[in-house]
């Protein structure tokens, strides 16, 4: 894999001739431009099946009424905000000691709300567990719903916060060292910050893989979260890809999975945040290319 990787640069893959996605993967595409020469995360077309779009959002509406049921809800306060990109907004939010002590494995979640008649919305942790602190921090894209509201607010304001949810990325028992060697991790939009959260966590043992790579899809440099940490990730043995699918040459997520082939399934274990019907048919593709069963992991 290390030659491999030196042969074709940022991911570490074997460049294969450019295949036509498929019809539902085209569909399930989503804004990620352009991405380094040679660039690819390995992907075979072999006619996969993919879940549908409209079974993929009844499982989800099924999950987000469970989850939204009998919540505890605690009062947390806005401590910093900052705006990462053209439509959306970094928050450090102060949610107590307690409610932070619960926030254990990189990948989980908060449900939050500006006021008891919203819809909460979820929102992945960015940053790292840290046991001895009573602040989180989340990346949230504004709308016309829940997330717009929270973006209006500043400094100093009062939110409400559901306790930690999810199972994160339990990637200390999912990806054992001695198996696991090549990691791939994949985020869409604000995906990023749950794979933000694993990569500084150090739970990834990134030393000790044999290769990690990233491909990181977003509209345009304007809605790029965390390009401020790119370098330092690099320095950890990241290899880092983008595509941005407003970008000059309009270049998505998909358009890089589907050329190319994975050269040892057997010893990958992919992670993959962001937008969730995408997020579906990459976890298809993935099982298709072989990846063992439990080593494909999202936080939902």
């Amino acid at each position: 894999m290390a030659n491999l990787a030196a042969r074709v640069g940022v991911l570490g893959m074997r460049q294969c001739p450019p295949r036509t996605p498929s019809a539902a993967w085209r569909a399930n595409r989503s804004g990620s431009g352009p991405h380094r020469p040679g660039t690819s995360l390995g992907f075979r077309n072999r006619g996969t099946s993919v879940p549908t779009a409209s079974r993929l959002r009844q499982g989800r509406s099924r999950l987000l009424t469970q989850l939204a049921a009998d919540i505890s809800w605690s009062s947390a306060s806005v401590e910093k905000k900052e705006q990462v990109g053209k439509d959306r907004f970094k928050f450090i939010l102060d949610v107590g000691s307690d409610l932070a002590q619960g926030y254990t494995i990189p990948g989980q979640y908060v449900q939050v709300r500006s006021d008891e008649e919203q819809k909460p919305a979820f929102i992945a942790l960015a940053n790292a567990p840290a046991h001895q602190s009573s602040l989180v921090e989340m990346v949230i894209k504004t709308n016309d719903g829940t997330a717009g509201a929270l973006c209006a607010l500043g400094e100093g304001a009062e939110v409400d916060v559901s306790p930690v949810m999810g199972k994160g990325f339990p990637v200390e028992e999912r990806a054992p060292l001695d198996t696991c060697k090549d990691v791939y991790l994949i985020a869409t939009g604000t995906g990023i910050a749950p794979i933000r959260a694993l990569i500084n966590s150090g739970a990834l043992n990134i030393k000790n893989r044999d290769s990690v790579a990233l491909l990181y899809g977003y509209k345009d440099k304007d809605h790029c979260a965390y390009s401020e940490e790119f370098g330092a990730w690099e320095e950890m043995g990241i290899k880092l890809s983008s595509a941005e699918s407003e970008g000059p040459d309009g270049i998505y997520v998909t358009d890089i999975l589907t050329k190319e082939k994975l050269e040892n399934p057997e010893s990958v274990v992919a992670i993959i945040a962001g937008q969730w019907e995408l997020a579906g048919t990459i976890e298809e593709y993935f099982k298709e290319q072989g990846v063992p069963e439990g080593r494909v992991l999202t936080n939902f």
